[in-house]
């Protein structure tokens, strides 16, 4: 006891508050303005409970004591409290303000420490005007007319980093937000303790103490420091990487365009001259590379494996440059030997596309468009499954086209009678599926699918060779 006070929990918060100030000292001095600020926060408990202590020790022997000497230590412990206070705010700001511009914070602290020293003024005041607090002639403390206000300014700082939590409550890890919600905790409760149920116990010291060691231990280590140094680091580069990787696949997207641009272009100058063998024919490769798409998309194939299967569509018969032209447009009945040549169109074709490793399907289509599903086409007597995926389909695209179309030895057929021979024929010429795909494609347009070569067309050069 001293003079009637409990000092147990002054002495015990004291021990609490030096310890963790030699442990920041030895450990924490090089870590960064967030443990710095925590630093002077605890010298500025430690000073306001040595001077609750010395107040409490010479308020009751006052008259022992030179008048101003009591009246100063007593406004230097209500000062140390508004210190303690504006401290801890000031830690709580240099989290919640991270990334913030630095003046805004700077006429923060500039505001704060303008209030703090207003303060000090009226404790010095208060040495001649008594309004805080007093002592009579006999040397007794006594509460002045405005001594509810001597608290105040305390208590404006800790709202203020309340608030300031509150706002900016996502600045703050989970572990701060835990040791700031405890530290407003115990400063408050034990702070209406002593206020109202137990005025002879110096609990609102042990309050702030005990605040004090819930912050310590959600502080960042120099080992954390380092951790999180690097970590940012690291998101930095990888930041840096993403842009240029984004810039790259940008750059790389527009070439890709241009050359699927060009893939195009080459592809259908290919294909004219290819139907420029015979009037007959023209748009032949076009249509058919058309038909070809709308089968593949009826069979749920990916974009990408329908734009290729349109480009081979639209040179399946490159191997026509290769045959004479008088045989090609010849009005009447092919010889043996004429016929023959014909067929070499498929070998033909196979052969010059040969070369373009990077899409074998067009040698595969244009060597194997004429193979029955059978195993009686040609030129290597293909069966079934045997015969290229994409080369049955294109199969089906070819023959409507030829049977609808007018040619050198024959007039075109109806849409019906097309239809009526690819389904009379699968099975034997035509792979069944291809038959049944082109059929629901059909069924979509109430008038001749040739009609719609352009729609079914469209969205070439998007899928991505």
């Amino acid at each position: 006891m001293l003079n009637g006070y409990n000092i147990s929990f002054s002495v015990g918060s004291i021990i609490i508050v030096a310890v963790l100030l030699i442990v920041i000292s030895l450990q924490y001095s090089s870590t960064n303005l967030v443990n710095r600020k925590y630093k002077f926060f605890l010298i500025a408990d430690l000073t306001m409970i040595a001077l609750d202590l010395v107040t409490v020790a010479t308020n009751a022997n006052a008259a022992k004591f030179p008048f101003i000497l009591s009246q100063i230590l007593n406004g230097l412990y209500f000062f140390s409290g508004a210190l303690v206070a504006i401290l801890f705010l000031y830690y709580a700001v240099s989290v919640a303000l991270v990334g913030t511009k630095q003046t805004f914070r700077k006429k923060l602290y500039i505001a704060n420490l303008t209030i703090l020293a207003l303060y000090a003024v009226t404790l010095i005041v208060n040495n001649w005007t008594g309004f805080y607090f007093y002592f009579d002639q006999a040397g007794t403390y006594s509460h002045g007319p405005a001594y509810l206000l001597v608290n105040a300014i305390t208590l404006l700082f800790v709202v203020e980093s309340v608030v300031i939590v509150a706002i900016r409550w996502k600045k703050f890890n989970i572990r701060q937000l835990i040791a700031i919600s405890l530290f407003y905790a115990s400063f408050f409760i034990s702070f209406l303790l002593q206020l109202f149920v137990f005025p002879d116990t110096l609990l609102s010291d042990f309050g702030t103490a005990l605040g004090a060691l819930l912050i310590f231990f959600s502080i960042e280590t120099p080992d954390y420091i380092k951790l999180m140094a690097t970590l940012n680091e690291l998101n930095e580069l990888k930041a840096s990487l993403e842009i240029q990787v984004q810039n790259r696949t940008h750059e790389l997207d527009k070439e890709k365009k241009s050359y699927e641009e060009l893939t195009l272009e080459t592809l259908s100058s290919l294909a004219n001259v290819i139907d420029a063998k015979d009037h007959y024919t023209n748009g032949h490769s076009f249509r058919v590379a058309a038909y070809s798409k709308g089968i593949a998309e009826e069979l749920g194939l990916s974009p990408t494996e329908v734009e290729r299967i349109y480009f081979a569509g639209l040179i399946h018969d490159v191997g026509k440059i290769g045959i004479n032209e008088a045989i090609i447009t010849k009005p009447g009945k092919l010889s043996p030997e004429e016929y023959q040549a014909i067929q070499a169109h498929s070998s033909l074709g196979g052969d010059i596309l040969k070369g373009i490793k990077e899409f074998p399907i067009f040698e595969e289509v244009a060597r194997s468009h004429h193979e029955r599903f059978d195993g009686r086409g040609y030129p290597d007597k293909l069966a079934g499954e045997r015969i290229p995926f994409c080369a049955r389909i294109v199969t089906v695209a070819d023959t409507f086209d030829a049977m609808t179309s007018d040619r050198s030895y024959r007039k075109a057929l109806s849409d019906e009678v097309a239809i009526k021979e690819l389904i009379d024929y699968k099975g034997t010429q035509f792979d069944p599926q291809m038959v049944d795909a082109f059929l629901n494609l059909i069924k979509k347009y109430p008038d001749s699918i040739r009609n719609h070569i352009d729609e079914l067309s469209q969205g070439v050069g998007q899928g991505g060779l």
